[in-house]
């Protein structure tokens, strides 16, 4: 008696599975897609009929919702490429076999695309083409969660599935039920079997929508019951769904299962109420009507996410934070590989006390301290992620809610201000320098709590803003201000100086207002009432500039994108902070905005590691068309992930080893390998990661570019 297909159906309220065999098959040796796209679901339902006599490997249905929200995803919006219009739906089917087999094939496309009616074909061959369209099958979900309103798709009919002859019937009655309870829904899934992922959206913390979601639930469990479907498709029962199993198998095999249950389980231990005696599916809630939650007040706004409550909702534990191989996101795992170093952790340990589950005080307590400490505050989760969810925005505001109760700590002040600490070593350079390279500094950091492995900053014998009235001018008509960064005015004022150079080799005229920090170490050190302070000084000091229409230019990414992101965070209710964040350019940004001929002579190969905020909030895709310029040159760009210095990150005790991991992941092989190549970073604290890493020096963009000036 083979017990394994009532094992595998039994969703764990049978057995425990601690060892498995499984048959496997080779993957086919090729394989191609194409995208049809229709004015309606019906028409994509009629389609998918007619496509299986060509014996595809897959069909997949993407409706119009799901198109838009990856379109508004700047993460995702490449990845909808393919799609030529605004159709209702599209299906993207997919055919394995031999490469004679595919040509042939696709030299009928048009001739099929007319046969079933679609109003456009789009041939999807190219390996990176299908790798984006099944990355965006894959973040639909995800992508209809990661939105602030009150109404989200919520599963409990998202796994209906019905023979395919039957779906065009399906899908028409299905929009019928969803536009009769007065919401929406989005379209997606496995067209070729018929199973279809609908979840419609509502509010369940409003009886009214709990009553229309319990209203839904039994219409479309009628309908698949009528149309010789199942209510489960792919996903199982579980708590939603098994209170309708009666309707579908009839009362004796529902007794039959009762009995089973009772042999194997005595005790109702495994997965209770899940096929056997469930409870209405509208009484176990994870967030129902009259749930309370922690009133908290913050000090970063999160009204664009709907309240910081809202904002931790927006993680739906699909787990996109817990990849290993590309991106930036999460850095902490890629390397430590525990599930509390996820982005998805730091979002539930909130979620858990926000709910209730753990009481108030852990929001401020060690274990909370424990499962933000390795976040590197990179913001890859606030594009890499389908939601957008900002973590790096609550560590910030749980490490001010942690300082308000508990205080802050030397280090948390003194790496928070330390462009004051730098200005006031800058008047005795020499002295400073000499100093930080003795044992006894040393000692002394690892007292406030610096890693004494890591080597202290060292400040440069003449300050930019000293340096910069000697350097040359355009006389062209365009203007450009610096912000003037911590790092280039106290440590490497040769990248203001390329800078400027560059700029007047392009025709602009610069300038260089005076400024205060931009505030990205307070808030990286919780300091969020300090940031604030100096937020509302730089826009004191720079709307001149901007009412002028003057661009402000970054040299340091993370510095100059603190102006254009967490300001709104910062001062919500000031207006001039959208002017400010409009006007803000990075350094390539700007010098490819002039379009002009530079002087410059021929490049050389050169590998690029973009900064973390860089590639979250712009892309790399600037910094590679400006290393351009040079001519010949060739520019890599390493998929390395976070260096994992992070500013203050890589310095503070018990962080050194996951730094170095971060960083010997993907970027210092590749560094060590680029023998040939000029490594460049834009990032201070990357290119002081490199160096510890690797022995090599990276240079920042200006720097290589003006060394090519003739």
């Amino acid at each position: 008696m083979d017990l394994t297909r009532l094992v595998c159906g039994s969703e764990g309220t049978l057995a425990l599975v601690t060892r498995a065999e499984f048959r496997l098959r080779e993957l086919p040796p090729e394989r191609a897609m194409a995208s049809f796209e229709f004015d309606s679901l019906a028409a994509s339902a009629r389609a998918t009929v007619e496509l299986l006599e060509d014996n595809p490997s897959a069909i997949e249905l993407l409706d119009d919702v799901a198109i838009n929200r990856a379109r508004a995803n700047p993460a995702y919006a490449d990845a909808t490429r393919f799609v030529q219009g605004d159709p209702k739906a599209v299906l993207v089917v997919e055919w394995s076999g031999t490469q004679e087999e595919l040509d042939e094939r696709f030299e009928g496309l048009d001739e099929l695309a007319e046969k079933i009616g679609a109003r456009e074909v789009v041939a999807l061959r190219a390996k990176d083409e299908m790798a984006q369209t099944s990355r965006l099958r894959e973040s639909i979900l995800p992508l209809l969660l990661g939105r602030p309103e009150k109404d989200k798709p919520v599963a409990f009919v998202e796994d209906a599935a019905v023979p395919p002859d039957r779906l065009e019937e399906f899908v028409t009655r299905f929009e019928k039920i969803v536009e009769e309870n007065d919401t929406w829904a989005c379209f997606y899934g496995h067209a070729s079997v018929g199973t279809l992922h609908v979840r419609p959206a509502l509010d369940t913390s409003d009886p009214d929508g709990v009553a229309r979601m319990r209203r839904i639930a039994e219409e479309v469990a009628d309908l698949v019951d009528e149309l010789g479907g199942s209510i489960s498709g792919e996903h199982g029962d579980g708590l939603s769904r098994s209170e309708f199993l009666e309707k579908m198998y009839g009362p004796e095999l529902v007794r039959a299962f009762a009995e089973v249950k009772r042999a194997w389980d005595p005790e109702g231990m495994l997965n209770p109420g899940v096929i056997v005696d469930p409870a209405p599916m509208d009484e176990q809630l994870r967030i129902g009507p009259g749930r309370e939650r922690l009133p908290l007040g913050t000090n970063l706004d999160f009204t664009e996410q709907g309240g910081f409550a809202a904002a931790v909702e927006l993680c739906n534990g699909s787990g996109f934070c817990r990849k290993k191989n590309t991106g930036t996101m999460c850095p902490s795992f890629m390397v430590t590989l525990d599930e509390q170093d996820s982005t998805r952790a730091r979002a539930n340990m909130l979620r858990s006390v926000l709910d209730g589950t753990l009481p108030p005080e852990e929001l401020t307590g060690e274990r909370m301290k424990e499962v933000m400490d390795l976040c590197v505050g990179c913001k890859a989760c606030k594009s890499e992620c389908p939601s957008q969810v900002d973590v790096a925005s609550m560590k910030t505001e749980v490490l001010n809610q942690m300082g308000q109760k508990h205080g802050f700590s030397l280090l948390q002040k003194a790496t928070g201000h330390v462009r004051r600490g730098l200005s006031l070593a800058s008047l005795t350079p020499s002295l400073f320098n000499a100093v930080g390279n003795t044992n006894l500094a040393s000692y002394v950091a690892a007292l406030v709590g610096i890693d004494p492995r890591r080597n202290l900053p060292q400040v440069t014998e003449r300050v930019f803003s000293k340096c910069f009235p000697e350097l040359p001018q355009g006389e062209g008509p365009v203007d450009v201000a610096l912000f003037n960064d911590t790092w280039t005015e106290y440590q490497w004022p040769e990248i203001g100086t390329g800078a400027v150079r560059l700029f007047a080799a392009a025709g602009a005229r610069v300038h260089l207002p005076e400024v205060v920090c931009c505030g990205r170490p307070m808030l990286s050190a919780g300091l969020v009432d300090a940031a604030r302070e100096n937020a509302r000084r730089n826009l004191d000091l720079l709307m001149p500039l901007v009412e002028r229409g003057i661009p402000l230019v970054g040299l340091e990414p993370s510095c100059i994108l603190t102006l254009r992101d967490d300001y709104q965070k910062l001062l919500p209710n000031d207006e001039r902070v959208e002017k400010l964040a409009e006007s803000t350019r990075l350094f390539e940004e700007a010098l490819l905005e002039l379009d002009a001929e530079l002087p410059l002579r021929e490049g050389s190969p050169v590998l690029l590691h973009g900064h973390c905020h860089q590639k979250a909030l712009v892309g790399t895709k600037p910094t590679e068309e400006t290393l351009a310029l040079a001519p010949d040159t060739e520019v890599t760009v390493v998929d390395s992930g976070c260096c994992g210095m992070a500013g203050q990150f890589g310095y503070e005790k018990g962080h050194y080893e996951a730094s170095m991991k971060m960083g010997e992941r993907r970027l210092f092989p590749a560094v060590r390998e680029a023998n040939e190549s000029v490594v460049i970073a834009p990032g201070t604290s990357c290119r002081e990661q490199i160096l510890g890493g690797t022995r090599r020096h990276a240079q920042h963009p200006a720097v290589y570019l003006a060394s090519r000036l003739k």
